[in-house]
Parts: C-alpha cells; structure tokens; sequence
C-alpha cells in the first residue's frame, strides 16, 4: 500500500490518497505534481509506503 499526500506550508494535510499499486501512486504523484505547480502557496507533496519509507518528494507552487 502506498500513501499519496500533499501538505501546504502553515495550513497542514490537504488531502491524501491510498494506492495498491505502486505504477498508480507514481502517476498520481505526477498528476498532483503538474496541479500543484503553478498555484499560489508552497505545496509538499510526498508518496511513502506503509512502513513509513519515503519513495519521493516534492516540493511545488509559486510561493517557493
């Protein structure tokens, strides 16, 4: 199981999603990765496993 997740800088968790499979969650990070891009704010956006390992890690949007 992966965890998809995106957090703004001062505000918290915005929202999150649960994967089975591994191919999906990488495009989903993707797809959240272009969305967040060029919105105001600063946006983490990060994709871990159930063990709590970060796969990847982003960090996106106009405020950075």
């Amino acid at each position: 199981m992966f965890r998809l997740s995106i957090h703004e800088e001062g505000s918290g968790n915005l929202e999150a999603e649960n994967f089975d499979v591994r191919y999906q969650a990488n495009v989903a990070f993707k797809e959240k990765t272009l969305a967040y891009s060029n919105r105001s704010g600063r946006y983490e956006i990060t994709l871990k496993e159930d063990s709590g390992e970060e796969i990847l890690s982003t960090k996106v949007g106009l405020g950075w």
